[in-house]
């Protein structure tokens, strides 16, 4: 593809593999670069990166990459550096369709540096099964994987294995329109039983009682959610509508065990969102909003985070913006810089006070202040 500015970059309709490789590649060089060189505790020397639907490496009838050679490029171009993913990333990259790995293994054989790639790809041409996905994670390497959970047999079982090494983080892209489909299909109730187990009836049942078709989508991903947050997953969702319509294209996750992979996430993705007029994220693109903003109408905002602060200000006293955004924001669309925004009105209507990294009364505003609470 052609360069485009991140913020326009959804302004025209995306399919599956230019979603994946515009956002995911972003997200492998950091996790690499955390688990390689940022381990205090750890030493890490191999990491795994699977793709189950890479595609043939570039996109039909261009020159421009798509995700495996993207992928490939970055960690040739690491070699060097502080970071030599040369060294320490094995790729597995996986397509059903024979002409597509096929076409696939010839982009990466022809590549100028295939041959000073110390770790050669592995290609399969596989349905993405849950047999073929058990063995590329028996090796307990922290992995990056990537998956359409509803493309093929997937039980929740192996979807959480993807994330049950320490370091192993699951990144999914889907249609929604295909689940919502599948869900009174008796031809493919198998497969959803396998990823929803339980919730599954839950959610037929719902259907049965609502028609409205937003809050159906709402409760399906709450319930799947639900399965990864009970069991202590970090979680972070972004939704993406057809440009020309108010109707949802892709969901995106990431599912991690670590949550600086959930900050990270959220700092990648905030630059694609569309924003609330007091400059809250609503992590979706493409979504018509109502021309008029009422912050109490809506779940997030500046001033329900205000609120929320004041109603458990003995939680945040002593504590600095830094750790306050990192306790308080998860599962929000909070992002740091509105924690600033809320708590330095908070300050100016002398509601709290501010000291300084020395102790001493603030001067000015800065994530490093500590809360300091008013008598």
């Amino acid at each position: 593809m052609a360069a485009i500015k991140t913020e326009d970059f959804f302004k025209k309709k995306r399919n599956t593999s230019e979603i994946k490789s515009e956002v995911f590649v972003k997200y492998f060089k950091f996790w690499c670069g955390v688990l390689l060189y940022a381990q205090k505790f750890k030493r890490i020397e191999e990491l795994l990166y699977i793709d189950l639907f890479a595609g043939p490496g570039y996109y039909e009838n261009s020159n421009d990459a798509s995700t495996p050679i993207k992928i490939l490029d970055s960690i040739y171009q690491s070699n060097g550096t502080n970071i030599d993913l040369n060294k320490a990333v094995k790729t597995f990259f996986n397509d059903e369709e024979k002409k597509l790995i096929e076409k696939l293994d010839h982009n990466i054989s022809s590549l100028k540096y295939y041959k000073e790639l110390i770790n050669k790809p592995v290609l399969l041409n596989e349905p993405a099964s849950k047999n073929l996905l058990s063995s590329l994670l028996q090796q307990k390497t922290p992995s990056l994987t990537f998956i359409d959970p509803f493309g093929y047999s997937y039980s929740m079982e192996m979807l959480l294995q993807a994330v049950r090494e320490w370091g192993s983080d699951l990144f999914m892209l889907f249609n929604i329109n295909r689940i919502r489909a599948a869900i009174n299909n008796k031809s493919v109730e198998g497969l959803m039983n396998e990823i929803f187990q339980h919730e599954l009836n839950v959610i037929k049942d719902y259907y049965n009682q609502e028609t409205n078709p937003t809050k159906r989508e709402e409760y399906i991903l709450e319930r799947f959610e639900k399965l990864f947050k009970d069991k202590g997953y970090y979680l972070f969702k972004f939704r993406i509508n057809f440009p020309d319509k108010n109707q949802t294209s892709h969901y995106l996750y990431l599912v991690s065990k670590v949550r600086l992979a959930y900050f990270k996430i959220k700092d990648i993705m905030k630059v694609y969102s569309e924003y609330q007029p007091d400059g809250v994220p609503i992590f979706a693109v493409n979504v018509k909003s109502n021309p008029i903003f009422y912050p109490d109408m809506v779940k997030y905002s500046i001033q329900n985070l205000e609120n929320d602060l004041m109603l458990n200000i003995n939680n945040y006293v002593n504590k600095t913006i830094e750790m306050i955004y990192e306790e308080h924001s998860i599962n929000t669309n909070y992002i740091k810089g509105n924690y600033k925004q809320a708590i330095e009105n908070l300050w100016n209507d002398k509601k709290i006070g501010l000291l300084d990294s020395r102790g001493k009364e603030s001067k000015r505003i800065t994530y490093n202040c500590t809360i300091l609470k008013l008598k």
